[in-house]
């Protein structure tokens, strides 16, 4: 540090620091001395009092002859062997009613009237208390003590005179006063008071010149890190910054060389930033890539299926062909679930939700779920929402419970224990606004914990990221928790994570409640999946699906009238009004959609039976006006059965209601 860093001490750190600290030993200094110099003070007038109060004693023990018998030469010799110490400045004998017997002042010494006067009040004070009377006067010490005779009676004389030594009572015959010079106390204080400055000043110049030393010690690391600094902002080699000691200024040097470290890292890793940034675009691609070609690949799959399966109608169960009509089967149905697995991933696939009660479907899969767990892995339920009913895909909910279960079997590679339980609770509306949700009230919580390895803090929010996986290679694709993930999203809930390192994780589920639904008991025919001759209007633009659909239901015992856009379908209704039972759309048409036609259908015939079908996703079909609770839709590819099933359910359920009206 500079001199003239001192005269700009606002501009400089190391002037602030050394004013700073100069300040503080001013301040300590002055305390200092002023503690020491009170304290001393008081020591010494202390001991001042003391050493009167000793001469008084003394005296007043020398003096009781002499008091008693009222004979001042008798106390000629006490009062000058305590006039021989230096500091004494007047010695008197009074009696007990204030005569005086002896008084003798220092030669030369001044002393003021009041010092010298016995009162009455001084006396009465004596008699009460045994102690010393301290008193003061014009910076003088006076020490007043009595002067008393207590007859002595031993106790072999006791037993004779039948007296008790402990009941003896002294006889005050007099009191004795010491003046006690306090110019020599003053004496020693202004030599302690200029002691005490001496040392204040020495030790002043000493704690500024460690000051001194202190802030060039602590700017001069700091003065290399601002040079530091400076180069790497310019662009120029910046060097390892020395560290010296292990204290703060230390630790700046080391946080500043881990950071040029980290900054130097960081554009290392930039090129690799920005590859994992092209690859995520990809992904996104990927993911609108699978949503966009699912229409055409899902009418592709349907189509082969469908075939298929019509080829194993013509054919003897267990037959060559057979065999290879039901291997083009099987490779179709794992083509619908890898693009049923794509479209999870983007949260667009087509979900059918209906009143459900969950702890029903916990219990319906509980063997599955203790199928994907290890033996030193205990499975445990706790269901209190027996009665309680939610909207929800049931296959999906399946498909939550399962992912989350697999993965909390993965986090406890040693054993442990897995709990699944559902209850009821309420919550606000601050709660489910935080989550995208609208309203708060009454939901179905249902949690899976686990006692496993837990996550790590740092990754907790990339937890539900597609494709991220903290699995060894080979072992996780990451679409699992995204799957979950997307599932709740889209059935309106909340999903949250609550997990800590080494101490276990919970997921936590909530989905809105609906009212209760009755079950209504009642005997129900079976159904056939053969038709009636019914006649069925079938609007598909795809040509293979429309050959599939015409021959399938033909063959099934229906009237098939086709149309292969929106306007032939809504046409050919109107000229078949009468005899068409039940109408199939596809949802994505030409010319008009197939909610446009079934809004024109129902104006001409409100009783009217629909089935949609797609393999749009969902986004698509519910920009398309198609999603409503009382429409009947099914994704492509769907198999040639489950048609028919569901083409009886809706014939069957028609005719149920006609019969009851």
């Amino acid at each position: 540090m500079k001199i003239s860093d001192l005269l700009n001490f606002r501009e400089h750190f190391s002037a602030r620091i050394f004013l700073t600290f100069s300040f503080l030993i001013v301040i300590v200094t002055l305390a200092f001395t002023v503690f020491f110099y009170r304290y001393q003070s008081s020591s010494l007038t202390e001991k001042t009092n003391s050493e009167g109060e000793l001469l008084a004693s003394l005296l007043a023990y020398n003096a009781r002859l002499g008091v008693y018998t009222e004979n001042a030469d008798l106390l000629s010799a006490p009062v000058n062997g305590i006039l021989e110490n230096p500091e004494v400045l007047s010695v008197a004998v009074y009696t007990a009613d204030g005569k005086t017997l002896a008084l003798q002042n220092r030669p030369g010494s001044r002393l003021s009237p009041d010092i010298v006067k016995w009162n009455a009040g001084i006396g009465r004070t004596l008699k009460k208390t045994r102690q010393p009377l301290r008193l003061t006067n014009d910076g003088n010490f006076i020490i007043w003590t009595r002067v008393a005779l207590k007859p002595i009676i031993t106790a072999e004389d006791a037993v004779y005179l039948d007296a008790n030594p402990a009941k003896q009572v002294e006889q005050i015959i007099g009191s004795v006063r010491v003046v006690m010079d306090g110019g020599q106390l003053r004496k020693h204080l202004h030599a302690l008071l200029f002691d005490s400055i001496l040392i204040g000043i020495i030790s002043l110049i000493i704690g500024s010149m460690i000051a001194y030393l202190i802030s060039g010690r602590i700017t001069k690391p700091l003065n290399r890190l601002t040079d530091g600094v400076k180069d790497f902002s310019s662009g120029k080699e910046c060097k390892e910054i020395i560290v010296e000691t292990g204290d703060e200024i230390g630790n700046l040097a080391s946080a500043f060389n881990d950071m040029v470290d980290s900054l130097k890292k960081r554009e290392a890793e930039k090129e690799e930033l920005e590859e994992k940034l092209r690859h995520s675009q990809k992904m996104e691609a990927i993911g609108t890539l699978a949503g966009g070609v699912a229409h055409d690949f899902n009418n592709i799959l349907m189509a082969i299926n469908g075939y298929g399966a019509l080829i194993q109608f013509e054919l003897d169960e267990g037959s060559k062909l057979w065999s290879y009509a039901d291997q083009i089967i099987r490779a179709g149905e794992r083509a619908a679930n890898l693009t049923q697995r794509l479209l999870a991933f983007t949260r667009k696939q087509i979900i059918s939700p209906r009143p459900i009660i969950l702890d029903e479907i916990v219990r319906n899969i509980d063997k599955m779920l203790a199928r994907l767990i290890t033996e030193d892995v205990e499975l445990k339920f706790h269901l209190e929402a027996a009665d309680k009913f939610v909207m929800a895909d049931a296959d999906q909910m399946d498909q939550v419970l399962l992912n989350l279960v697999t993965n909390a079997r993965d986090s406890m590679p040693h054993g442990g224990a897995i709990i699944i339980a559902t209850r009821v609770v309420t919550l606000d509306d601050d709660f489910v606004k935080r989550h995208d949700q609208q309203n708060g009230g009454e939901y179905l919580l249902v949690t899976v914990s686990d006692n496993g390895v837990g996550i790590n803090e740092d990754i907790k929010e990339r937890i539900f990221d597609p494709f991220f996986t903290t699995k060894e290679v080979g072992k996780g694709t990451g679409l699992g928790l995204s799957m979950v993930y997307g599932i709740v999203k889209q059935h309106n809930g909340i999903i949250e994570l609550d997990s800590e390192a080494g101490k276990g994780t919970t997921f936590r589920i909530y989905l809105p409640l609906i009212e209760p639904v009755i079950k209504k008991e009642q005997g129900k025919s079976p159904v056939f999946l053969q038709g009636n001759m019914e006649t069925i209007l079938v609007a598909e633009d795809d040509t293979a699906v429309m050959g599939l659909l015409k021959g399938l239901l033909e063959k099934n015992g229906y009237n098939v009238i086709t149309a292969t856009n929106g306007e032939e379908a809504v046409r050919k209704f109107i000229d078949h009004r009468d005899s068409i039972r039940l109408i199939l759309l596809d949802v994505i048409m030409p010319r008009k959609n197939g909610k446009e036609v079934y809004d024109e259908i129902i104006g001409i015939r409100p009783d009217i039976k629909a089935i949609f079908m797609s393999g749009y996703t969902n986004d698509i079909i519910d920009w398309k006006g198609a999603l409503q609770e009382d429409i009947n839709l099914i994704s492509k590819p769907v198999r040639p059965n489950d048609l028919l099933l569901k083409l009886r359910e809706v014939l069957e359920r028609d005719s149920r209601l006609k019969a009851e009206d």
